[in-house]
C-alpha cells in the first residue's frame, strides 16, 4: 500500500518506533538510524515488537562522517520521523527551515514531548513528565487522594498514530503541491487525542461541564466483578438493561438467597461461581464481557491467533517468540511480519535517488481538501477516525438513523466524535433509501463504518453493496473481534478490552483490585487506528493504486498496545515496568512526590548519572525520598532538580481540564476548538493535534444536529426541493 514511500526514523522513543512499525507494516521502506553500538533497548521485547520489518543503520550524528550518510538517505527520502526538539534539531542542521532549502520534497515529523511553539517544547518528552504538565494525572482513578498515575503510555500511543496520519496527510498534499514540509505533533497532543471523550466544555444545554474531581480516593469498578476462585469478569451492557436474574447460573445463586437488588448483593453473587459459568450465561444473551487479564495474557487468546493479532517471530536475540502484531488487515498486498534487524542489517543498501520534481500546483488550504468521506458508524472506535480527517478539511458526512447515533445521549463523546462532520439523517431499513444511499456512495472518496456485519448486509452496506455502486472507494470497518475469527459479530465495547488487555489491572497498581479506565483509550486507539488505515488507503488512492478495503478491530488494537511484552521461547512473558501499589510510579526514581506545601512534583531520573544526581538533590538514598520530598516546597525542589540536570515537572492537578481550557496560550496554539452548536452553545473541545506549519488546521463545525445538512446534502447529490419533500413526508429522511 506504501511501498514507494521512504521513511528514515531517529529516536528510542515508543511514539517513533510504534509509528515507523505502522508504516512498515503498510509497506513503507523504514530506515532506523541507530546509535553507535545501537538502541540501548536492544534486547528487549519493546525493541523486537516496535522495530519488526525495519531496516537498520548505525550512525554517529555528531560526526561529520555520521552527518554526511545521513544526508544521503534524507536526499533520496520522503520523510524523515524523529524526536529532535527544535534545538537539537537545529545543532543537527535537521530544523524545518534548514531541511526546506535542502530537501523541499521532504516530509517532516517531529514528535516532541509538548506541541512545537509551546514553551516547554525543549523539556523532557518522558510520558509521565509530559502527563504531569498537561493535567493527566487529574483525569485518572485512583486509591487514594491526589494525581494519580496512569500506566497505559496514552500520551505516546497517541502520538504514535497523530505522527503516521499526520505524514500521511503532508504526502497526500504533496501530491497536488509537489512540496513537503512539517507535520509534527507530540505526547502532549496524544494525550489531547486521548482525553477528548472527557475534555469539553459547553455554555448550555443538557450536558453540565465536568465539576473537580473530589480530593478523595476515586475507585471505579463498573460493572467489574471477582468470581469464584479470584478472576476477574467485566461485563459492559450501555443501557444497563439486562437482567442479571435471567442468567441460569444466576438463578442458582439466587437459590442460595442471596439478594441482587443492590450492587453489594451483585457482587456477593458473582463470587459464588466460577468465571467460565458467567461468561457462558452472558455470551449466550449477546452481552459483552471479557475477563480482566494479566498485561501480556491476551496474545494466548485464540480470537487474537486467529486473527493474526499475535504472530510467531524468530527474533535474532530473543529466539521464537510470540509477538503483538500490527493490527491492520486489508485486501492490499501488505507484507508478512519480518523479525527487528540486527544492528546494521541492510543499513548499507542505499536508495537511489528521486528526482526533483517541479511543484504541481498550490499548496492547499487544508491538508484534505477536495476529499470526501462518508461515516455510517456509531459509538466512538471507529467515527472518531472520520472526526480527525474532517479536522484536517475532508468532507466528511455522518449518516445516521432518524432517530440519531445512539451515542448521542452521552453528550461528550457525542461531541468528540462528530466535530468536523455533517449530519444526513436517513432510514436506511426502507427500500425507498437504497436511491440516496447509492448517489452517497457514489460521491464518496472514502466510507467506513463500524457496525456488525450481519446488521450492516441488511442496510446495503456489506462491502459488496458499497462496491456494487462505488467498485473503487475507500472502504473502512472497525469491529470488536475482527473478521478472522469466530467472533466476528460478536458485540464488543471499550471496557472489557481494556480489561482483557491487562490494562485494568496495570492502571490500578501492583496488588490492587482491577479498575475500570475511563477515558475510554481503547476506543480512542481504535478509532485512530481507522485514520491511519483511511489515510493510507487515501494516499495509496491519490498515487494510483485501487480504492482498497481496510479493517481494525478493538481485539486488534488492544493486543497491539501489548508492546512491552512477548511471550518467549519459554512461554513466559517478557518483564516490565509496573505501576506501583500506592499509584505514585514505577520506581523511587521514576514518580510523583507530594511537597510540604500541598503540590505535587514529577521526576524521571533514568540512568546512573542521574540518579546519583536525585540522590544528592534529596540528600538521602532512593528509600528516603518521599520524606525529603515532603520537607520542601515544590518550587524549591524542582528548580533544584533541574539545576542538578534531573528531568522533573510540576504536577498539574487540580481543575485541570478548566485550567486547559482558560489558558490563553492553548487558544494561541490553535490547541482549543471553540465552536457554536444549537444544542450546546459554544463547545470547547481540545484542538489541533498537529502542526503543519504553512497549512493551519482550521475548526469550522461543530458535532452536528440530527441531519442538520439533510437538505443541503441532497441538494449535492442531486434532489430537487420537491424530491426533498417528498422523502420526508414519506419518512425516509429526516
Amino acid at each position: 500500500m506504501l511501498n514507494d514511500l521512504r521513511i528514515v526514523e531517529i529516536g528510542e522513543g515508543q511514539a517513533v518506533q510504534v509509528a515507523g512499525v505502522m508504516l512498515a507494516a503498510l509497506g513503507a521502506d523504514v530506515l532506523k538510524i541507530e546509535r553507535p553500538g545501537g538502541d540501548p533497548a536492544r534486547g528487549q521485547a519493546r525493541f523486537a515488537n516496535w522495530n519488526r520489518g525495519k531496516r537498520s543503520l548505525e550512525l554517529d550524528l555528531v560526526t561529520a562522517a555520521g552527518r554526511e550518510g545521513l544526508e544521503a538517505r534524507l536526499g533520496a527520502a520522503d520523510v524523515l520521523l524523529h524526536q529532535f526538539t527544535p534545538s537539537r534539531a537545529a545543532a543537527l542542521a535537521l530544523d524545518d527551515a534548514s531541511l526546506r532549502a535542502r530537501f523541499p520534497q521532504l516530509v517532516v515529523c517531529a514528535v516532541t514531548g509538548s506541541p512545537q511553539g509551546h514553551p516547554d517544547v525543549e523539556r523532557s518528552d518522558d510520558e509521565l513528565l509530559v502527563a504531569a504538565r498537561f493535567g493527566a494525572l487529574y483525569e485518572n482513578d485512583g486509591y487514594r487522594a491526589g494525581p494519580i498515575v496512569w500506566r497505559f503510555n496514552a500520551g505516546h500511543w497517541g502520538a504514535a498514530h497523530l505522527a503516521v496520519a499526520g505524514i500521511l496527510a503532508r504526502l497526500v498534499a504533496r501530491i497536488r503541491s509537489g512540496r513537503g514540509g512539517a507535520a509534527h505533533t507530540s505526547i502532549f497532543q496524544g494525550y489531547m487525542s486521548m482525553l477528548q471523550l472527557i475534555w469539553a466544555r459547553n455554555s448550555r444545554g443538557p450536558m453540565p461541564n465536568n465539576p473537580p474531581h473530589p480530593l478523595g480516593p476515586r475507585p471505579i469498578g463498573q460493572q467489574l466483578y471477582q468470581c469464584q476462585g479470584g478472576d476477574w469478569l467485566q461485563i459492559m451492557d450501555p443501557a444497563r438493561q439486562f437482567d442479571y436474574a435471567n442468567m441460569p447460573t444466576m438463578w442458582e445463586v439466587l437459590a442460595e438467597g442471596v439478594e441482587i437488588d443492590t450492587e453489594e448483593g451483585k457482587i456477593e453473587a458473582f463470587k459464588r461461581r466460577p468465571l467460565e459459568s458467567w461468561l457462558a450465561d452472558l455470551r449466550a444473551a449477546d452481552i459483552a464481557a471479557e475477563p480482566a487479564y494479566p498485561l501480556g495474557e491476551m496474545l494466548r487468546h485464540p480470537e487474537v491467533l486467529a486473527n493474526g493479532y499475535a504472530v510467531a517471530v524468530d527474533d535474532p536475540e530473543l529466539g521464537h517468540t510470540v509477538q503483538p502484531n500490527v493490527p491492520f488487515h486489508s485486501d492490499a498486498d501488505l507484507p508478512p511480519a519480518r523479525r527487528a534487524p540486527r544492528l546494521g542489517e541492510g543499513g548499507t543498501d542505499v536508495w537511489s535517488p528521486r528526482p526533483r520534481a517541479p511543484s504541481a500546483g498550490d499548496q492547499p488550504e487544508d491538508m484534505l481538501e477536495g476529499v470526501r468521506v462518508l461515516d455510517f458508524g456509531m459509538f466512538v472506535a471507529g467515527p472518531m477516525g472520520p472526526s480527525m480527517m474532517g479536522d484536517l478539511g475532508a468532507d466528511v458526512i455522518k449518516v445516521e438513523a432518524l432517530s440519531g447515533d445512539r451515542i448521542r445521549f452521552m453528550h461528550r463523546y457525542y461531541q468528540a466524535a462528530a466535530r468536523s462532520k455533517r449530519s444526513i439523517a436517513l432510514d436506511l431499513t426502507l427500500p425507498d433509501a437504497q436511491p440516496i444511499l447509492k448517489r452517497l456512495l457514489q460521491w464518496a472518496d472514502a466510507v467506513h463504518h463500524n457496525m456488525r456485519f450481519r446488521g450492516a448486509a441488511k442496510l446495503g452496506l456489506s462491502e459488496e453493496g458499497i462496491r456494487a455502486h462505488n467498485p473503487d472507494v475507500i472502504f473502512n470497518y472497525s469491529s470488536a473481534y475482527g473478521q478472522r475469527g469466530a467472533r466476528g459479530n460478536w458485540p464488543g465495547y471499550d471496557s472489557i478490552f481494556n480489561a482483557i488487555a491487562g490494562w485494568e489491572f496495570e492502571n490500578a497498581g501492583h496488588g490492587n483490585k482491577p479498575m475500570f479506565n475511563r477515558p475510554g483509550t481503547m476506543d480512542v486507539a481504535t478509532a485512530m487506528n481507522c485514520l491511519v488505515e483511511l489515510m493510507a488507503s487515501l494516499y495509496a488512492r491519490r498515487t494510483g493504486q485501487r480504492g482498497h478495503t481496510t479493517q481494525t478491530s478493538l481485539l486488534g488494537v488492544s493486543a497491539f498496545t501489548q508492546g512491552e511484552t512477548l511471550i518467549l521461547p519459554d512461554g513466559s512473558l517478557a518483564e516490565t515496568y509496573h505501576l506501583t501499589a500506592d499509584q505514585t510510579g514505577y520506581s523511587p526514581y521514576h514518580r510523583i512526590f507530594e511537597c510540604r506545601d500541598g503540590k505535587w512534583i514529577a521526576m524521571a531520573a533514568h540512568g546512573a548519572e542521574r540518579q546519583a544526581a536525585a540522590r544528592a538533590v534529596f540528600g538521602t538514598d532512593d528509600a528516603g525520598f518521599a520524606g525529603a520530598a515532603a520537607a520542601r516546597d515544590a518550587s524549591e525542589l524542582v528548580a533544584a532538580l533541574e539545576a542538578a540536570g534531573v528531568p522533573c515537572d510540576h504536577v498539574t492537578f487540580e481543575d485541570a481540564q478548566n485550567r486547559f481550557f482558560d489558558d490563553p496560550l492553548n487558544r494561541e496554539l490553535n490547541l482549543i476548538s471553540a465552536l457554536e452548536q444549537p444544542q450546546y452553545g459554544v463547545v470547547e473541545q481540545l484542538g489541533a493535534y498537529w502542526c503543519f506549519d504553512d497549512v493551519p488546521v482550521r475548526f469550522r463545525r461543530a458535532c452536528p444536529e440530527i441531519g442538520e445538512h439533510t437538505d443541503e446534502i441532497m441538494r449535492e447529490i442531486g434532489y430537487s426541493d420537491a424530491e426533498i419533500a417528498d422523502f420526508r413526508m414519506r419518512k425516509v429522511i429526516g
